[in-house]
């Protein structure tokens, strides 16, 4: 039996490419690094968590990965990422050890090693994409995964200590072997499919679907089967729900319930001190109140109206324009930044939209839609294409449906945008056209200049500490 090992082992055809791939993401992270040492790395764990908060505003994207790596606990959502903070749990004693051997805080470098890994073999796993399921010539394969990797998410991805790149790297993971087993005619066996979910979903429990997904178009019929359905879908779903409501209960709902506690408390010293107030005091503190709700009334206008004010509803948004989202968020910002407002968080002072300085950006916008549409009718009878669009489906309808993160649409870019390319491929294989790849090469050009050079001037400018 082979090991499944094997896979990560790199192949003669793509030790070049994949190194100029691996030295772009390890520049970017470096860059990242030099930018914050002075705030993050700090010995022991303290107040400089604030930090975190204070300084690093990227597009929406959470430092919780820093934070746990630093002082572990549960930090992530326990029921849309249940297995997160368990994974992130061995980088956290690495972190002690070698917090207490140099005296300063490593997590930067230790979650970078993690983010520059999964970025690697996220590019390895795209062109295994194309070039054994699609069949691309080596040139075009190349084109292509350049080309996902040229989007301004992607990049960024690369970097933000979040969980986004560890997504794309198991959806793509995922992919490859669907793919392979489609093309040879071979079974998604249950136990494969059992442990990708676990896996897969335990990061984002979304991303569990699209594992679903993967064993209905391998196996088509016989994903049906009771036995498949049992082990494969019942088994691993029951298992990873279970080991979400037993960390909430054990790690987040005492600290739910002293955090009440200490609210009613906090809000009986504060009815006290009022009653004490003078006249004046009292219309000061009527002001700042009154302050602090029309800074939340902005962020709740930002966020959107949901559905139900509980449970899952509360995340959906019925309210922001789909519109609008779809040309200035979903396919544009995704792929090319906005120059203006650069990376800044949309509950902070980003726009829910913010328009392009320049009309040469939606003529790139438009032109990439055409290729995926393009790729789309022209790999319409492909049965791994339909795989891919399905997925992209449901990413369309949770987002764009019912809005969940629809304010941030762009932050979820590694979780879908891979379709983009692996549909455009189907375009490359049937028109061998050089026109073509003139096009693409000279769009995947501009992205890297374009967003590679609004990035590093991000990342070289210098910051204030504010410890």
């Amino acid at each position: 039996m082979k090991s499944p090992l094997k896979i990560f082992k790199i192949r003669p055809e793509e030790r070049l490419q994949s190194a100029l791939a691996l030295l772009v993401i390890v520049a970017l992270n470096a860059l990242f690094i030099w930018r914050m040492r002075r705030l993050f790395m700090q010995p022991g764990f303290g107040p400089y968590w604030k930090a975190f908060e204070r300084e690093l505003h990227l597009s929406g994207y959470d430092p919780l990965t820093y934070l746990g790596v630093t002082d572990w606990d549960v930090v992530y959502q326990v029921y849309r990422h249940p297995l997160l903070s368990f994974m992130i749990w061995p980088l956290s004693k690495i972190n002690e050890w070698l917090t207490a051997l140099f005296g300063v805080n490593c997590v930067q470098y230790l979650v970078a090693l993690a983010l520059i890994f999964c970025s690697y073999y996220s590019y390895i796993f795209l062109y295994r994409i194309h070039r054994e399921v699609i069949e691309l010539k080596r040139w075009d394969a190349t084109l292509l995964t350049a080309f996902h990797f040229s989007f301004a998410y992607i990049l960024l991805a690369a970097i933000v200590p979040d969980h986004f790149t560890v997504s794309m790297f198991l959806l793509l993971i995922t992919f490859y072997i669907s793919g392979v087993c489609i093309k040879k005619g071979r079974e998604f066996k249950w136990w494969q499919s059992a442990i990708m979910f676990y896996i897969t979903a335990g990061v984002t429990l979304s991303n569990g679907i699209k594992v679903f997904l993967s064993g209905f178009f391998v196996n088509m019929k016989d994903f049906f089967r009771p036995k498949y359905l049992l082990l494969a879908v019942i088994l691993p779903a029951g298992l990873l729900w279970a080991t979400a409501t037993w960390e909430y209960r054990t790690y987040v709902l005492p600290k739910e319930k002293a955090r009440a506690e200490r609210k009613a408390q906090k809000a009986e010293q504060q009815k006290a001190r009022i009653a004490q107030m003078t006249a004046e005091e009292k219309e000061q503190y009527e002001a700042r109140r009154a302050r602090r709700e029309m800074v939340l009334k902005r962020q709740a206008a930002k966020t959107g109206k949901p559905m139900e004010n509980h449970g899952f509803l509360k995340w959906t948004d019925i309210s922001t324009s789909r519109w609008q989202s779809a040309y200035e968020n979903l396919f544009g910002e995704s792929l090319q930044f906005h120059q203006d407002f650069f990376l800044e968080d949309v509950l902070v002072h980003r726009p829910v939209f913010v328009p392009y300085r320049w009309i040469v950006s939606y003529i790139i916008e438009g032109i990439i839609l055409l290729l995926f549409i393009g790729g789309i009718w022209l790999g319409r009878k492909n049965r791994f294409l339909w795989l891919c669009l399905s997925c992209f489906a449901f990413d369309m309808f949770i987002h764009i449906g019912l809005g969940f993160g629809l304010n941030e649409i762009y932050i979820m870019t590694p979780h879908w945008a891979f379709v983009l390319p692996i549909a455009t491929a189907y375009l490359f294989k049937a028109i061998q056209a050089r026109w073509l790849r003139i096009i693409l090469g000279g769009i995947t050009l501009y992205l890297y200049i374009y967003n590679g050079c609004l990035l590093a001037d991000f990342l070289l400018s210098p910051i204030k500490a504010v410890i």
